[in-house]
């Protein structure tokens, strides 16, 4: 029953636990910036969260959190340090969580979608080894390490059942790891594993034993001459399977509080949100106090017509954000 209703929520979007994408690396942080031997040379490593309003308690060297984004191929290409460890680290050095979006032999597309701000994807390549079939749809913990630049996912857990263990409900699941995919052993119907599938198509595919004979059937027509059955294309092409579209989330600024049309939403990075609504009036005052924004930001257009200034500072964004409503 208890697995049933955990099924439910996840096809339903009801209340999941939280979503993150973090790195764990030794390194350095100074006032140049954060530094580490395990980042590919040239990187780009932005300070955020209690590393940039608390930087006198997490500069130094030692075990830091990172925020990582990556390319299609699982490449990073940026990344934002959060804050020095104060204990040893213990466990993976890569952990997501999120809704797997999409699988095939080579990599692993995740929609990382957190409490508050903006949903993003993450790509995650395999690890030699790590073949096991995994559902789209559905929540995962992927613990995985850095290599040569790329994040690999070397095992995984359903999000659910590991978020249960940790509060000390159930026992801890079992990996899915290699080859293997204990979670969908012995299951039946939509969603067994390919092992099963496979072996019903064989059964599927065995002659149909003799029935009562029935009505001649009529005679097939003739085809005209020179006519043959068409050619069967000798080379067998594989096709990996198609991304499935993301969710309805993805795209759209941070929500607002009910009512609100404009304001401060996210955990970093932070966001003004402008809605429709807002536009017309604030907006025009929003651009006329860009040019004064003491810290990095950037501007984002939304499908839905929706705006948003983004930053990393949150204190500077507040700041700022005084400033445009007394105009």
């Amino acid at each position: 029953m208890e697995e049933a209703r955990e099924e439910r929520k996840e096809r339903t979007g009801a209340r999941h636990p939280a979503h993150q994408a973090t790195l764990f690396l030794e390194g350095r942080l100074g006032e140049e910036g954060f530094q580490s031997p395990r980042l590919p040379r040239g990187l780009q490593v932005a300070v955020a969260g209690y590393a940039l309003s608390q930087p006198e308690e997490h500069r130094g060297e030692g075990v830091f959190t990172l925020w990582p984004r990556t390319d299609e191929e699982g490449r990073l290409t940026e990344a934002h340090v959060a804050l020095k460890l104060k204990r040893p680290m213990e466990g993976p050095e890569l952990v997501v969580h999120g809704v797997l979006l999409h699988a095939d032999r080579r990599r692993l597309v995740v929609v990382v979608q957190p409490k508050s701000g903006e949903a993003f994807r993450i790509v995650l390549g395999r690890a030699r080894g790590f073949t096991a079939f995994l559902e789209p749809r559905r929540a995962y913990r992927f613990e995985g390490a850095l290599r040569g630049g790329r994040l690999l996912a070397e095992r995984a857990f359903p999000l659910g059942k590991w978020v249960l263990a940790r509060k000390g409900g159930r026992p801890l699941p079992e990996p899915i790891e290699g080859d293997r995919n204990p979670h969908l052993e012995g299951r039946r119907g939509k969603g067994a594993a390919p092992e099963e599938a496979e072996g019903r198509r064989e059964e599927a595919q065995r002659p149909a034993p003799p029935g009562p004979e029935g009505p001649p059937k009529p005679p097939k027509e003739a085809r005209p001459p020179g006519e043959g059955r068409p050619r069967r294309d000798p080379v067998r092409v594989w096709r990996a399977p198609e991304e499935e579209e993301a969710p309805g989330g993805l795209g759209l600024p941070p929500p607002l509080p009910k009512g609100q049309v404009m304001g401060l939403v996210g955990e970093g990075p932070y966001y003004l949100v402008l809605r429709p609504q807002a536009l017309d009036l604030w907006w025009p005052k929003v651009e006329r106090f860009l040019p004064e924004f003491p810290r990095k930001y950037e501007v984002r257009l939304y499908p839905d017509g929706s705006r948003a200034v983004v930053a990393w500072d949150l204190e500077a964004l507040k700041v700022w954000y005084k400033r445009v409503l007394r105009g």
